[in-house]
């Protein structure tokens, strides 16, 4: 069983000055710690920035984040958004992106993740 000061000490060894590699280490860090089988960073066009999770599925839900975001209609099996979880955020000259989580973590859980992610991205990107 790995302890969070043994997580978090692991974190700390997998850092990047490459920006998409740091996203990449973030995601991968925050969705083993909340139990999800997919979280990935999108543009409001749609286009994945970042993931971690089977990168297919990933790039398929962060195409349909942005209308999901939205709440606009759109013709998609129910099933296929099961477990997720979709947030818009701005960082940057306002840029807006989206974080989408997926798995069943407890809502207690998804919070936590989702703050510390959001988090986590505005830090890396302001660099």
């Amino acid at each position: 069983m790995q302890t969070s000061s043994s997580s978090d000490a692991d974190r700390r060894s997998r850092r990047s000055d490459d920006l998409a590699t740091a996203l990449r280490f973030l995601l991968a860090a925050q969705r083993d710690r909340a139990g999800l089988t997919h979280l990935l960073l999108a543009n409001a066009e749609g286009m994945l920035i970042a993931w971690d999770g089977d990168v297919n599925e990933c790039e398929e839900l962060a195409a349909y984040a942005p209308f999901i975001a939205r709440g606009e209609g759109y013709v998609l099996d129910a099933r296929r958004l099961s477990g997720v979880s979709v947030h818009t955020f701005k960082v940057r000259n306002d840029e807006e992106l989206i974080l989408l989580l997926r798995g069943d973590g407890g809502a207690e859980r998804l919070a936590t993740t989702l703050v510390s992610s959001i988090e986590g991205v505005a830090r890396i990107l302001a660099r």
